[in-house]
């Protein structure tokens, strides 16, 4: 495995930038209705659901995750 491709290492501000930028950019071109993804991690199965839709009532538990809260090209993570 090369070394990019290791998950055992932090993210960087830079890489959780792209992730976001990736993932926005995932939502707004390829995403139909939903996706259930499953990732394998060396604490287990991480189950990461996404939708275009949330359960009635939830909405103010989810954190923005773009725009970046100070603008596109905040590399900062959210709290």
């Amino acid at each position: 495995m090369a070394a990019e491709e290791t998950t055992q290492d932090r993210m960087t501000d830079a890489e959780f930038h792209q992730l976001a930028r990736l993932l926005a950019r995932y939502a707004d071109q390829e995403l139909d209705q939903f996706e259930h993804w499953r990732v394998a991690t060396q604490y287990g199965p991480v189950f990461i659901d996404i939708s275009r839709q949330c359960p009635p009532g939830t909405e103010d538990a989810y954190d923005v995750l773009w725009p970046l809260p100070n603008g596109p090209g905040d590399p900062t993570r959210l709290p």
